[in-house]
């Protein structure tokens, strides 16, 4: 057996104070809880998510189930733990375990004995080609990159794949906790401080406080680990997801290590079929504690799309009550004092990556104690969140549109396909994006007529804004030059009026018309 998690220091740790220490997975853990950590030397940006939650949910399991609740100050009881939650199976911490009949870390043993019997092959070649990132292009990320690896690059590398992965094929299943094989596993939840030991020990705790509403649904002392159990990749051999530890970390792929020359090589075959089973209803539904659950006749996983997290899908998320929350993004008593709304995921897609997606939204004390409050009150702001989402969606539609389609057929009302204005609205919503949550926030202290008056004075400048660098930049014909201004400026202007009445309030301030006309 060679590359002891537990026992060598395999994982290079950025601390606070600046310097690198290798470190075991026991000594990241207590630095993590101690809040020492500053980053991870080997991480990719697009593993980070699937290390938080593996470290999250393998903590969260070993002080429910091992440690009586407690949080070990040293290293050594979490080494202790690890091992007895992989039931005593040592074998289970390394990266290479020559017996194919025990595991190794994140890869089953495997039953038939060899590795030519199970049909494996040793066909990828460095890390990131064992990643879930497909970059056949090579136009954003090369491919094939990594080709000195060290040992934690094979690591997150298998930590990412086994907890991220979906479909990729007949005989490459992906992991239970999203909807489809083509969907995405996000991360929505909330933390006092951006540090790495500070989101990891709040998720932590959280996880623990939640355990006991899974009993219903899962075995509180059901497998915790399924890289332990043997897998011959048969469809009957699927586990049962009601067999499960609900914070279970699962596989979705048969891989095992071996090391040649010196260097780790890495082996892999087919399945007839997923390791957890679950079926298809279930549309990724399982109590994952970073995944919203979208309210409608076929309750379903969130699944993000190419777009990201905007705030319009943050605002349905967050506050407008379409989605059940996961636990990660309930509000804690020491939480109302402000706190940071964290977004990200991985967007997967048929036989392409749809990008990463990462979002911080900090939530100011005054909304924290609202959303943390009454009903009453997070009801009157998801209210107001709602409305200022139709009216940004309404200037869009009916207010900028029509003027520029005007401005680009030249006054002569052709019909204009909405992608060749495309530019100038999405410079808009990329506006509206930036500013959505701070000006929500900064308005939970006003009344109804002021907070609409302010937001639609807010939506009118950057229209004009948009419809003026459109005016400047959009090929018009010269014949139908001052006709097409002029008709777009009509339309511009009435249907501004329409839509947002009070940005044109007579009460309004001359410092607020001189920002307008700016």
């Amino acid at each position: 057996m060679r590359y002891a998690l537990l026992n060598e220091p395999l994982i290079r740790v950025r601390l606070k104070d600046g310097t690198v220490r290798d470190c075991t997975l026991p000594e990241v853990i207590v630095a993590l809880l101690r809040d020492e950590v500053l980053g991870f030397e080997a991480l990719q940006p697009h593993q980070q998510q699937a290390w938080h939650s593996f470290l999250v949910q393998l903590v969260a399991m070993a002080v429910a189930r091992i440690t009586g609740g407690a949080f070990p100050e040293e290293a050594e009881p979490w080494r202790r733990a690890l091992v007895e939650l992989a039931g005593g199976e040592e074998a289970a911490w390394y990266l290479v375990v020559s017996d194919l009949s025990r595991p190794a870390f994140l890869q089953p043993p495997v039953p038939e004995g060899s590795l030519e019997a199970a049909r494996y092959r040793a066909d990828v070649q460095t890390p990131d080609q064992l990643d879930v990132l497909i970059t056949a292009k090579n136009h954003d990320l090369k491919a094939r990159r990594i080709v000195q690896p060290r040992p934690e690059h094979w690591m997150f590398a298998l930590v990412t794949l086994q907890t991220m992965e979906g479909f990729l094929g007949r005989g490459n299943y992906g992991i239970v906790r999203m909807n489809g094989g083509f969907g995405n596993r996000p991360l929505v939840g909330l933390t006092r401080a951006l540090s790495p030991g500070a989101h990891f020990r709040r998720d932590v705790q959280v996880l623990l406080d939640a355990r006991p509403s899974f009993a219903d649904r899962y075995d509180l002392g059901g497998h915790a680990l399924l890289w332990v159990l043997p897998w011959d990749g048969k469809k009957q051999r699927a586990i049962e997801l009601k067999e499960c530890d609900p914070y279970f970390i699962e596989i979705c792929r048969r891989i095992r290590f071996l090391e040649e020359a010196g260097r780790l090589v890495c082996w892999r075959t087919n399945t007839d079929g997923p390791r957890v089973a679950a079926p298809k209803a279930l549309n990724g539904i399982t109590g994952d504690p970073w995944t919203p659950v979208e309210k409608s006749d076929k309750p379903k996983a969130l699944t993000v799309s190419d777009s990201g997290f905007t705030y319009r899908l943050l605002q349905q998320v967050f506050l407008s009550g379409d989605y059940e929350p996961p636990v990660a993004l309930a509000f804690r008593e020491d939480e109302k004092d402000g706190v940071y709304l964290v977004a990200r995921t991985l967007v997967r897609g048929q036989g392409k990556t749809g990008g990463l997606h990462f979002r911080i939204v900090p939530v100011s004390q005054a909304a924290a104690r609202w959303l943390s409050g009454s009903e009453e009150r997070r009801t009157k702001l998801a209210r107001r969140a709602e409305q200022r989402v139709r009216l940004a969606a309404d200037v869009q539609r009916k207010v900028l549109y029509p003027a520029l389609a005007a401005l680009l057929s030249g006054g002569r009302d052709a019909r204009v396909e909405w992608e060749q204005v495309t530019p100038w609205i999405e410079a808009f919503d990329r506006a509206v994006d930036a500013q959505f949550f701070d000006r929500l926030w900064a308005s939970v202290e006003q009344d109804e007529e002021i907070a609409r008056r302010d937001w639609e004075r807010f939506l009118l400048t950057e229209a004009r804004r948009q419809f003026a660098v459109a005016e400047h930049g959009m090929p018009v014909a010269s014949a139908h030059h001052w006709r097409a201004r002029s008709r777009a400026h009509a339309i511009f202007e009435a249907r501004a009026r329409e839509v947002l009445p009070y940005a044109f309030n007579a009460t309004r301030s001359l410092s607020t018309e001189q920002e307008v006309r700016s």
